[in-house]
Formats: C-alpha cells, structure tokens, sequence
C-alpha cells in the first residue's frame, strides 16, 4: 500500500479542489461557512471558559499573562483540522460508492483527499490567527514556524493513516461513523486544549497522556505561546505516533479494499 502512495498524490490536487467545491455545493455563502462556524465554535468556548468559569493560569507559570483566547486557539484551530479531516475521510469512500463500484480506480485518494481538504481550510485560519499572534507580540522566530510546520506534517500524517484505516473498515461496519463522533468527544475534551494541564489535578495527569492528541496540544502551547522547541522525546513520541498510523491505516486499507466493490 505505502508504495502505491505516490501514485495517489499525483491525483491529489484535482480531487482536494473536488472536496472543497462539493463541501459547499448549493450553500449561499459558500466557503465562508468554513470560517463561521469554527468562529462560533471559538467564541461559546472563550465565552463558557474564560467569562463564565473564569479560567485563569497560575501566577507562577509562564503562561500567567497569556490572554486565555491566544491560549484557546495556539490548539483548537489545529484540532479542528484533525476532527473534521478524520471525519471525511471515514467517510469518504462511502460518498464515493458509485465509482468504487464501477471503475478500477485507486480509491485510496480518496480519504486521503478528504483529509487534505480539512487541513487547507483550517489551516488557512490558523495562518490568520498566528499573522494577528505575530503582529500583537511582535513576530514569531523563524524556529517556532519550523515548529509549528513540522506538527501540523506530524498531525496530518496521523489523520490520514486513522482515516485510511477508518475508511476501509466503515465499509464493513457502518457504525463506526456514530463510534468516532463519540471517541472524537472524549478526546477533545481530555486534550488540554480549552484548559491549561496546569489546572488539572494530578492524579488525572496520566489519564490525559492517555489521549494522543495531548502530545500535540501542549507542543502547539509551548511553541506558539512560550517560543519553546519540543523535547527529543515529544518529537520521538509524535513520529512514531504518526508512523504508527500510517502504516497501520495503509496495512488495513491494502487488506480490505478488494471487498470494497462487492459490500458496497
């Protein structure tokens, strides 16, 4: 599977600009539904957690007088990439039953597009949030944007390899599009991301190393807020993680994709 991959990037531009037109085919804003809903999003999450529970960082942490909306978006933007990538790419080949069905076609462009697709409009957004960021503080050294990039690469490569692995086995197993929107829920909301680790008892701080994404919500913090280049072991950590899932998602899509005709 893995050395059929380039063959499916060749077929990568034209399908990514497929996804995003159909994304929003018929909708009369269009595209601007991809910034106003995570707006939305981002403002009732600062309002509950920041006006309404009034979470704040300890004084004594680098982080006291970091305004909580900079600390809120350093990590929401990123993983509303990785929720909404995942989710279309679990689907993805589902929405493209009529030409598995009838074309020999190497259908593992597919999820893969998807999740390309999320990850372009997201990102657009968190290029905005870290332009306005640099403005306000003054800029953002040359080595927090290396960072920053190699986590988004890091990130994306899990995406694909969970929505290559997700798509291939939703064909079988039409639930597991209600069981991720469930998962999805549970990581996000023990991922530090709409609150700082700092505030989290410690008893509960092995749980949270639990969820995968915590990893790449404290690296965004510490680059984007503190200017910080990741540990070794976090880089180690994020690498495997992403070499795990692209080869476990590219294993099981190889395995099953030859029944895909015949279920679908």
């Amino acid at each position: 599977m893995i050395h059929r991959l380039p063959g499916a990037l060749r077929l990568f531009p034209p399908f990514i600009g497929r996804e995003l037109r159909e994304q929003y085919a018929g909708s009369w804003l269009g595209v601007v539904w991809s910034l106003l809903q995570p707006l939305l999003f981002i403002l009732l999450y600062w309002w509950v957690f920041a006006a309404v529970l009034r979470t704040r960082f300890p004084q004594d942490s680098a982080l006291a007088d970091t305004p909580f909306i900079v600390f809120l978006l350093s990590a929401l933007l990123p993983w509303f990439a990785f929720q909404e990538g995942l989710n279309r790419a679990t689907g993805a080949i589902l929405n493209r039953r009529d030409v598995v069905r009838k074309v020999h076609f190497p259908v593992r462009v597919f999820p893969l597009a998807a999740a390309a697709a999320a990850y372009i409009v997201h990102g657009l957004g968190y290029i905005l949030f870290l332009t306005a960021f640099a403005l306000w503080q003054g800029g953002l050294s040359f080595t927090a944007l290396s960072a920053i990039a190699l986590l988004l690469a890091l990130q994306f490569a899990v995406t694909a390899g969970l929505g290559l692995l997700l798509a291939a086995f939703t064909v079988y197993l039409r639930d597991i599009q209600q069981i991720l929107g469930l998962a999805l829920a549970v990581m996000f909301y023990t991922a530090p991301i709409l609150y700082p680790l700092t505030v989290v008892p410690e008893n509960f701080h092995r749980l949270i190393h639990l969820n995968p994404f915590t990893l790449f919500a404290e690296a965004y913090h510490s680059v984007v807020l503190l200017n910080v280049w990741p540990g070794s072991s976090v880089w180690l950590g994020l690498t495997l993680l992403a070499l795990g899932a692209l080869g476990a998602g590219a294993y099981v899509f190889q395995r099953l994709e030859s029944g895909f005709a015949d279920v679908l």
